[in-house]
């Protein structure tokens, strides 16, 4: 024991040992080969950054020699990346071209596979702060909404939870700062605990990320990241606030950061309040019954957030070391026809808009996630651990199912889940065009419940992985990437049964049952020009049953129905394949990304014809509506293109379409859940104001067309088609020569129409969406050196 210490230690010292270099440079213009001062220039790996001076000139020091990832930006030139092995001191020359499309001057390497948009071979969308902050809506995952392929399933206004290409709960991965998102997301009701003010850069992955991410991402991976850290200033932060007009929502979010010699902190304190939302309709029908919408606002479904997020770490030449701790709370009230049938009496307005009576859930997310990227010898070590217990509370009034009498108290379900997690990443760079990355994941989790009414057992899960993925490029034209995966599972479910001395019912038996897989992928990247690339992917895909597609067996009024699961599912399978072309000059892009994938044993839940009422003695004649997990082989396929376009520097056109088929080869119909194909269109102009306290002024409009929604699965509503218009603004405010802040405005469903989102889990009582909404929403930066 002593000597491996001692090796230990020696090998510390011996790394500390280890001889500085410097990395200089100077970034130019193209076209003009003149000097670019003010450009962005990071280093991924030790996660630095500098801005070049008024010769466009940069300079690393104390660097240690390894292979690093460099990002080059600058506002009008299109980003770049690029692998730079440093052994000695090092001075390079770097060019940019100019671009007018936005999303380009964004770095757009992955934080996980380390590729840039060329080499890589999976569909993906980089999204930075400014975007997130111009798209800002109800929710984090609802800001992502009008990007090609990503849906939201919503509950209401202030939950919601991502979909990608037709696939949701546990089939998308969400991962944040490294660490997996782990809550009830197998629940349409159950949203995703992301404060919405928090993401500083978003990686969306549509299409199978099960070989890097596990068995789970084989719809797609959404990577949250946190905003960087400043380089020179000591402490900087900003004051963000936000309002809503259709139920006068006041937000806000406070954030400070700062760097002292290798030291780096960050805290934040974000707030939601809001009130009823409005609807364009008076009244409503559900299930034969035309029932009355008091002032056009729905009852009981005002909220309020409350999150905090805390961190602090070492920056030094090895890498980088951190710690997060972070909290999410939220409660929020359910329409009050959520729970039984719904009656006119509890429709009647109570007197406020604001407050929040029963039904309603309350959800609190903690989450300690420890980033770490090491370097080991001249290679790196990435690691992410985790730590989160996700508590949910429904809350309802258990004679309001048609009883005369019930238990005492309101907690009708109380989820408590508990997740360990890590995620480590060997990056092995053999050369600058061949890359080895050799992961291993593992997961645990255990789950308890109170309430008085049953709905999940306890459980305890585990999961292990084990990948190793390859990547190769020559000829300066193609590149290709491949990997093979191990996963090993454990699902130990309690039993649970009930019984009054009369009536006994068996909601689910003891399972415990082990899984074990390989999987693998191919990609290619051909890409013969700056101009034109193209991709194509395969790779094979599992999932193993998750616990409640087991065992959940019971009422689950959130959804408006009886859920129950099947001990006997197996292992989900599948052959995904994807393609990608795209096409970019300097003021044109055009994307398009057709798919197709088949599952053996694909998992769904699905409605039935039976009704709770007879299935479950203990339960009352209010039960609704039996929905089941079944399995059965399936087929998707669909496409996404989008196309932005400048005729001329200050005018911007963009556009996106989707479309998402699928069918069940058992059953011969489509499965249930699929959201209905769309066209956004989005017509900007932005000019530059010399005025004392305006700058930048952006002014457009935009329209979505969503299409009919006909192919449903058996016992499914078809949803009718819609379209919406928005308006946007937004402008840089100056004080003198310095820009202070940034101001938006945005008009959403600007003509008030009333239209039903298939996805949504209001549709099931025929509830219209919201109605017009006037956002405002401002950022004062501030910076103390």
């Amino acid at each position: 024991m002593k000597y491996f210490l001692g090796l230990i230690v020696g090998l510390v010292i011996n790394t500390a040992a280890w001889s500085q270099v410097l990395l200089s440079g100077v970034v130019y213009d193209t076209e003009n080969r003149e000097p670019l001062p003010g450009a962005i220039v990071s280093i991924h790996e030790l996660d630095v950054t500098k801005v070049t001076d008024i010769d466009g000139q940069f300079l690393f020091e104390g660097i240690r020699p390894a292979t690093y990832h460099l990002h080059i930006s600058y506002m009008g030139y299109k980003a770049r990346t690029m692998v730079k092995s440093v052994r000695q001191n090092e001075s390079l020359s770097i060019y940019l071209e100019s671009t007018t499309l936005e999303l380009s001057e964004i770095v757009v390497e992955s934080n996980h596979y380390k590729t840039g948009p060329k080499e890589q071979t999976l569909a993906m969308e980089i999204l930075d702060a400014e975007f997130l902050a111009k798209n800002r809506k109800g929710t984090f995952v609802n800001s992502l909404e009008d990007i090609p392929g990503i849906s939201a399933i919503n509950t209401g206004v202030g939950i919601s939870k991502p979909v990608i290409r037709g696939m949701s709960f546990n089939r998308v991965i969400v991962n944040d700062k490294g660490v997996k998102q782990e809550g009830q997301q197998w629940g349409t009701d159950h949203g995703l605990e992301i404060d919405m003010f928090e993401p500083g850069r978003v990686e969306v992955i549509k299409g199978p990320g099960s070989l890097m991410y596990g068995s789970d991402g084989l719809g797609g991976v959404i990577n949250i990241f946190p905003p960087a850290i400043p380089q020179d200033k000591e402490i900087e932060g900003s004051v963000q606030g936000i309002y809503k007009s259709n139920n006068h929502l006041f937000g806000s979010s406070t954030v400070v950061q700062g760097k002292k010699n290798d030291w780096v902190y960050r805290g934040r304190f974000s707030t939601q309040d809001f009130g009823d939302y409005k609807v364009p309709a008076d009244q409503f029908t559900y299930n034969g019954y035309t029932l009355p919408i008091y002032n056009e606002r729905l009852k009981n479904t005002a909220g309020k957030e409350r999150n905090f997020t805390l961190m602090s770490g070492v920056k030094k030449n090895w890498g980088y070391s951190t710690l997060t701790l972070s909290n999410f709370n939220q409660r929020a009230g359910l329409f009050v026809g959520a729970v039984g049938i719904p009656r006119s009496y509890q429709l009647d307005h109570d007197g406020s808009y604001r407050n929040i009576d029963i039904p309603y859930q309350k959800t609190n997310h903690l989450k300690v996630a420890s980033n770490s990227n090491i370097l080991i010898g001249k290679r790196w070590l990435e690691m992410d651990w985790g730590y989160q217990r996700n508590q949910r509370e429904e809350h309802s009034d258990p004679t309001a199912h048609g009883q005369v009498e019930g238990p005492e108290g309101t907690l009708e379900h109380g989820l408590d889940l508990q997740t360990l997690s890590v995620n480590s990443r060997y990056f092995w760079q053999a050369s600058e065009s061949h890359t080895r990355i050799i992961g291993l994941q593992g997961q645990y989790q255990w789950h308890d419940w109170d309430g008085f009414a049953f709905l999940l057992p306890e459980f305890r899960s585990s999961n292990f992985g084990l990948f190793l993925y390859e990547e190769y490029s020559w000829a300066k034209r193609f590149t290709a990437t491949g990997g093979v995966r191990v996963d090993y599972a454990i699902r130990d479910i309690t039993g649970y049964s009930e019984s009054d001395g009369t009536d006994f019912f068996q909601y689910n038996e003891d399972i415990n049952r082990t899984y074990f897989n390989v999987s693998g992928a191919l990609g290619l990247s051909y890409y013969p020009s700056e101009q034109l690339n193209l991709k194509f992917n395969l790779g094979t895909s599992y999932r193993v049953p998750s616990p409640n597609e087991l065992s959940i067996n019971g009422l689950h009024h959130g959804t408006f129905r009886y859920e129950l699961g099947d001990s006997n599912l197996s292992t989900e399978r599948g052959v995904q394949m994807d393609f990608s072309l795209s096409y970019q000059k300097k003021d044109f892009s055009l994307v398009v990304t057709p798919f197709v994938s088949y599952f053996n044993d694909f998992i769904y839940l699905a409605a039935s014809t039976e009704f709770s009422a007879g299935f479950n003695p203990f339960l009352p004649a209010e039960s609704g509506q039996i929905y089941q997990y079944r399995q059965n082989d399936a087929v998707f396929a669909g496409t996404e293109l989008a196309v932005e376009y400048h005729p001329v520097e200050a005018l911007h056109w963009r556009a996106a379409y989707e479309y998402v088929y699928n069918y069940n080869l058992d059953t011969k119909l489509p499965l249930p859940f699929t959201p209905p194909g769309s066209l956004y269109s989005e017509l900007e102009y932005g000019f530059e104001m010399n005025h004392s306290f305006l700058d930048d002024i952006h002014l457009g409009a935009n329209t979505k067309w969503v299409f009919d929604q006909n192919r449903v699965d058996r016992n499914e509503n078809t949803t009718p088609g819609y379209w919406l218009l928005g308006l946007n603004a937004g402008m840089g405010l100056r004080l003198g020569e310095n820009t202070v802040g940034q101001l938006t405005f945005s008009a959403q469903n600007l003509l008030n129409k009333e239209y039903y989102n298939h996805l949504s889990r209001y549709r099931l009582l025929n509830l219209p969406e919201q109605g017009r909404n006037f956002v405002i929403s401002f950022q004062l930066p501030f910076a103390i050196k």
